[in-house]
């Protein structure tokens, strides 16, 4: 009996070790390089996952691998232009999303190809060029608030601020408005609203999800250790408060002011080519939530941050803000888009800090190879470009370390004697590209624009001690950001 169990052990031992010869070595992906580590033993892929590390571990592989890396059995992550345009892009038959537990198919990001776009022209008004001007004094009134706040603050005897929090209020506030005709009362209350701070930890614990469904008995040690349930009933009782919030507006119909994004989607009710249900009303409304306030959120920090820590660009960005626009109520979405140093900040803020860090995975298809960026890919492998990784890449970028906003101005891009003269900029994609890339981009792009320009006129900025070094942060597709401390000086004392 004994003989058998250890001969049993040798045997399984043994069709380990042929099976990852095999994936090393005669794999259809084996000539493109890669850790062996990772594509030998994928759990150490969803353990740098857990602990907030991946995105970290995908810059320095592509940084020592070069611009295509395989980093599991069935993974590759890819950091140039041409890889948005063959992964994401029109003009070829679309890879689907890569299914987890976590995906709602009801949902546009989830959706199957016919349904993304059902659910897309539902949405379209919303953030058509009308919808975005009837949003504008909605956001302004949002932003006055956090003005207001600010001010009250720096009239305080400790006039510092953790722009992360105000920031994370602002813009939740606002997408609870114009997505339910509700805000969260952050902004009064000083205080994250239950709802938000459950997001926080779902976005976690989806971390925990994908490493459960991997690999469940690892899971289950984990769990003595670590507190993943938790994150994991965050989730739950995230989606289940987006489920309630919803079902209260759908059944507060009379005496509304003005459209939010739910009437958007029960205007087409009816109609065969944008007909949405209910469950799909709850599935985006969840989207919407987190896409639209925490990645905003997330950049309007990241720029603050680094301009802070580049006190030229600041000092610029200022400059332009206060000549340009001689009164507050100058600073709107179109006055604003004609900023452009303020762009080229924004853009480096995108680049250096972007709020999604890693790729968003696709999956090739049959029959035959896909070509990605010169490259044969067979089908069922798993490929993105992985955006930290793109974005902070020599390869893409001179200098890519440095927040340095002069590579996007028009003349330096056209100045062949310049530094920055071959940076691909085209590589740089937050919003992803093709018929799937953000439908909420140009809404992202006015809060951006006006929250930073209304809190550079109205305050100088210093950070303080503790928040020094605040970049560097754990990443669970989105950042882990800890607070981001500076003083506020109010640049008209009496106002």
């Amino acid at each position: 009996m004994a003989f058998a169990l250890i001969s049993l052990a040798f045997a399984y031992l043994f069709y380990l070790l042929l099976a990852t010869i095999s994936t090393l070595y005669f794999h259809q992906l084996c000539n493109i390089p890669g850790p062996k580590l990772w594509i030998a033993f994928p759990i150490l892929r969803y353990i740098a996952l857990v602990r907030g590390q991946l995105d970290i571990h995908m810059q320095a592989f592509h940084k020592k691998y070069g611009e295509v890396v395989r980093f599991g059995p069935d993974e590759v992550s890819f950091i140039t232009a041409q890889a948005w345009k063959d992964i994401y892009g029109h003009g070829h038959r679309q890879l689907p999303k890569v299914p987890h537990s976590t995906s709602n198919p009801s949902d546009i990001i989830s959706a199957n190809d016919s349904d993304h776009s059902r659910l897309r022209r539902a949405l379209s008004h919303a953030f058509s060029v009308n919808g975005l001007q009837s949003q504008e004094p909605i956001l302004q009134s949002h932003v006055d608030k956090l003005i207001g706040r600010l001010k009250d603050i720096a009239a305080s005897p400790t006039p510092e601020a953790d722009m992360v929090k105000w920031y994370n209020l602002t813009t939740f506030d606002l997408i609870g408005d114009l997505a339910f005709g509700e805000p969260f009362g952050g902004l009064e209350s000083s205080e994250y609203h239950h709802w938000v701070a459950t997001i926080f930890q779902a976005i976690r614990g989806m971390a925990f999800v994908k490493l459960k469904n991997a690999y469940p008995l690892f899971f289950r040690v984990l769990s003595f250790f670590l507190a993943p349930k938790r994150l994991m009933e965050a989730r739950k009782r995230q989606i289940e408060y987006s489920r309630t919030t919803v079902q209260k507006r759908l059944q507060n119909q009379t005496n509304r002011s003005c459209t939010d994004f739910i009437d958007s989607m029960l205007q087409h009710r009816g109609e065969k080519d944008k007909e949405i249900t209910d469950q799909e009303i709850e599935a985006n409304a969840n989207v919407l939530i987190i896409g639209g306030s925490e990645t905003t959120a997330t950049l309007l920090s990241g720029i603050t941050y680094w301009l802070l820590r580049t006190p030229d660009a600041m000092r610029k960005v200022t400059e332009e803000v206060r000549s340009i626009m001689k009164t507050e109520r100058e600073i709107t979405f179109h006055n604003t888009a004609n900023l452009p140093y303020m762009l080229a900040c924004l853009n480096e803020a995108l680049r250096i800090y972007p709020p999604v860090a890693s790729g968003l995975q696709r999956m090739t298809i049959p029959p035959g190879l896909t070509q990605i960026s010169g490259y044969q890919i067979p089908p069922g492998t798993k490929v993105s470009v992985h955006q930290t990784a793109a974005y902070r890449s020599p390869l893409n970028f001179h200098t890519p370390d440095h927040f340095i906003p002069e590579r996007w101005l028009p003349e330096t891009k056209d100045d062949p004697y310049s530094s920055f003269y071959n940076d691909k900029r085209s590589v740089l994609q937050p919003f992803s590209v093709g018929p799937r890339n953000c439908i909420g981009k140009n809404l992202a792009y006015n809060e951006m624009r006006v929250i930073l320009a209304r809190v550079l006129w109205n305050f100088d900025l210093e950070l303080c001690a503790e928040s020094r070094g605040w970049e560097r942060q754990r990443s669970y597709l989105t950042w882990e950001k800890p607070p981001l401390v500076y003083t506020l000086s109010k640049l008209n004392p009496a106002s």
